[in-house]
């Protein structure tokens, strides 16, 4: 997608953390990380579909499917260099792979499986947007791993844990829709909700990866359902299933990778007993 690429499919640029981007242990917050991931991926989009591709009347390129790895922390003060990789496009989707360097590290990777809306409605892809990415790629996006936790959409009262949230002006897009950043805001919220009243003693709990379905980002001022539960127990990392739901139905729902550490190492601890006593009353 640009010059340093001769076959269009990669991008690359720089990005520059905000000092409202740390959070509590002074690094990047995870939901600002993703939104990194976002800049990186309109850049690209703008890139090659002009300077107004990151509004849209008509048809817009959405996310469907956001597979996000935080590999490392990353830090107030220094940039962060990224490449947008294009993976593949079909008639339906395209997928777009977006990676983040920080003082020559891999601080994140993220897959992102993009369609089209038009009215708050999946479409085709419009075909020079196809012919574009096709005339770059010629593969479809790859298969997406599969999204069992995606069932428990479909019953919100089996979540053992529920929270109302309260949209606010902020969450919308420049399309006047709830935002893709908005709503991993709210997964992020739902999490924090859970394990807040999770004594986790003298340990630390990270983020080690996030998979997030969107299902419509249709807006509305009524109060979000958030809902949460422990969907897996391992020896040191647990999986939190989460989603939000307005009265338009569900918005998205996502299953992340948390890891118990050591503070003093930053390194993964073993899940205690009063932790796994804990967690097991969260279970979905």
């Amino acid at each position: 997608m640009n010059a340093e690429s001769p076959s269009g499919a990669v991008f690359r640029g720089a990005l520059t953390p905000r000092y409202t981007d740390q959070d509590t242990w002074r690094h990047v917050n995870n939901s600002r990380a993703y939104q990194l991931h976002i800049e990186a991926r309109m850049q690209a989009l703008v890139n090659r579909f002009g300077p107004d591709a990151w509004f849209s009347d008509a048809e817009r390129l959405r996310p469907l499917r956001a597979i996000t790895q935080f590999r490392e922390m990353s830090f107030y003060g220094s940039d962060i260099h990224f490449v947008v990789t294009l993976m593949g496009a079909s008639h339906d989707q395209v997928q777009l792979r977006t990676e983040l360097h920080q003082n020559d590290q891999l601080v994140g990777i993220q897959d992102a499986w993009l369609g089209a809306f038009l009215n708050h409605e999946r479409v085709a892809l419009p075909q020079a947007m196809f012919s574009s990415f096709r005339n770059d790629v010629d593969a479809d996006p790859a298969a997406m791993p599969d999204d069992g936790y995606r069932q428990f959409a479909e019953d919100f009262a089996h979540f053992p844990v529920h929270r109302e949230l309260t949209p606010r002006y902020a969450d919308m897009d420049a399309d006047s829709q709830r935002s893709e950043a908005a709503l991993a805001r709210y997964m992020e919220q739902a999490r924090f909700g859970t394990l807040q009243n999770v004594d986790i003693g003298n340990l630390g709990l990270l983020i080690a990866a996030m998979d997030i379905t969107y299902l419509h980002f249709r807006p509305s001022s009524t109060p979000v359902e958030l809902v949460t539960g422990v969907s897996h127990i391992g020896n040191t990392s647990f999986h939190l299933t989460g989603g939000a739901k307005s009265r338009h139905g569900v918005h998205a729902i996502a299953n992340s990778v948390m890891v118990v550490v050591d503070l003093d190492t930053n390194r993964p601890a073993p899940i205690t007993d009063n932790i796994r006593t804990q967690l097991e009353k969260l279970r979905l």
